[in-house]
């Protein structure tokens, strides 16, 4: 790829650019989390649940189909949730759903601190650090209350892999960061989240044929996923 085919561009220019195709494009890392979370479900039913940088809403939609008594999702980019609104018009409507406009490191004025489950996928590797996002997240999950997290493998990372898209013969790339479990155990720990379980998925051979861009990542990691409870006391 020659430099004059790639336009790097921040967070919300990007996401603005991608949010009318980001549904449709073929994405092998929302790919990857929707097989995760098919093998492997979240307690959704009977829970409230915020999803933390919920994009379109399709985790969303997931946790509502799962039985989840309520959800709320925050995301930084006005675009993704407006199709996040388009996704969820009917939920919406019901007062199962609400969507909030939030910087995802700053206040969330007015939002309960009562979650049983928070929900963070595809969304830290563009943060320098996890720890300001996973904090907020111990700030509005009940004690007992679940974490479920799940990122871009930093094996990925290692290699220049990050999020982009193409439009029109150009390839436009997101800002990218490495996280492994040294510094989401560390960011866990001081959050105040305890029984932390990492999981790891490989582009092994079951995980090419489901998700063919993967073959050439073969034996790598490509999804790092963890889940943690909060504690009583941090």
């Amino acid at each position: 790829m020659s430099p004059s085919e790639l336009i790097r561009t921040d967070v919300r220019q990007g996401y603005a650019a991608w949010a009318d195709s980001y549904d449709a494009y073929d994405n092998p890392m929302i790919a990857a989390v929707e097989r995760f979370l098919d093998s492997r479900p979240l307690p959704f039913a009977g829970a409230r649940v915020l999803d933390i940088g919920c994009g379109t809403g399709r985790v969303l939609a997931r946790a509502l189909g799962g039985g989840a008594r309520s959800a709320l999702g925050i995301d930084g980019s006005s675009a993704m949730l407006e199709r996040a609104q388009e996704r969820l018009t009917r939920e919406i409507a019901q007062g199962r759903v609400r969507l909030l406009q939030a910087d995802l490191e700053g206040d969330w004025p007015g939002v309960p601190a009562d979650f049983d489950l928070a929900i963070i996928t595809l969304v830290l590797e563009h943060a320098a650090s996890v720890a300001p996002t996973i904090a907020q997240a111990a700030r509005h999950v009940r004690p007992g209350g679940h974490l479920f997290v799940a990122e871009i493998h930093p094996d990925m990372l290692a290699t220049g892999i990050g999020a982009h898209f193409e439009r029109d013969g150009v390839t436009i790339a997101l800002p990218s960061h490495a996280h492994d479990r040294a510094e989401f155990s560390a960011a866990l720990a001081a959050a105040g989240f305890a029984d932390c379980e990492f999981e790891e998925m490989r582009a092994d051979p079951q995980t090419i044929a489901a998700i063919p861009k993967f073959a050439k990542r073969a034996g790598r990691g490509v999804l790092l996923a963890l889940s943690a409870r909060r504690s009583a006391t941090p």
